[in-house]
């Protein structure tokens, strides 16, 4: 960012001396800024009792009298030269603003991308390993309830037991989510295996909301499925 800097310092510094500028050609106007004489000094007198003089302009030559101001045409052309340069200041210091943030923008956003991308993955990998954590301590409890009682009753209480891991990890269940959807967010998050997640959730769902009977052969499923989530966890995928 040192480099950015660096450019930024140079164009606030020309922009300030290009404001500079065109306030002294707007104070003393395009006319003096191109013709003027420079400032003048005075040479007051004092007055005295005498009359004056006439003055003598017998030598008075045609040079002379062409000192005049110069025609209107001139000081009207000025007029328009010097307000054409100072738009024309307006307009650079205008673009070298829009160039300079839109520049520092960029570089902003560029460095605030890289950061929270390096910070999102590190979340990510804590996250992995804080519910790995969790599943492995519940990993014989689950396995237990899904082996005893009625298929259908231990189909839904393993399922149940991803939704408490999902709890024991730090993850609060949204407003808007179900306490399933709370469990398939935690396992999306580990990277499970996909397919066995699916296989699972088809069979809760089968156990509790199916009026047909849950036997043994779905109860096996369930213990398959739920060998190749844990067989996946932390693993490379």
């Amino acid at each position: 960012m040192r480099r950015p800097a660096v450019v930024a310092t140079l164009a606030v510094a020309g922009a300030c001396v290009l404001v500079v500028l065109v306030a002294w050609a707007a104070l003393v106007g395009p006319q003096e800024v191109f013709t003027g004489d420079g400032p003048q000094i005075s040479r007051e007198t004092t007055t005295t009792a005498t009359e004056e003089a006439p003055i003598d302009t017998a030598g008075t030559t045609r040079d002379d009298v062409e000192q005049a101001d110069p025609p209107t045409w001139v000081r009207v052309l000025l007029n328009v030269v010097g307000g054409a340069v100072q738009l024309a200041a307006l307009a650079g210091m205008v673009l070298v603003a829009f160039l300079l943030v839109r520049r520092l923008h960029t570089a902003f956003v560029r460095r605030g991308t890289r950061e929270e991308a390096a910070t999102g993955e590190f979340e990510t990998l804590d996250d992995r390993q804080r519910i790995a954590a969790a599943m492995a301590r519940d990993a014989d409890e689950q396995a237990r309830v899904l082996e005893e009682g009625e298929p259908r009753n231990a189909i839904v209480e393993c399922w149940h037991r991803f939704e408490l891991q999902a709890e024991r990890a730090g993850m609060a269940r949204r407003e808007w989510e179900t306490s399933s959807e709370l469990a398939l967010r935690m396992l999306d998050a580990a990277d499970v295996d996909r397919e066995a997640v699916t296989r699972l959730l088809e069979l809760y769902r089968e156990a509790r909301f199916s009026g047909h009977e849950v036997g043994e052969a779905e109860r096996r499923a369930a213990v398959d499925a739920l060998a190749r989530i844990r067989a996946s966890v932390g693993a490379v995928r």
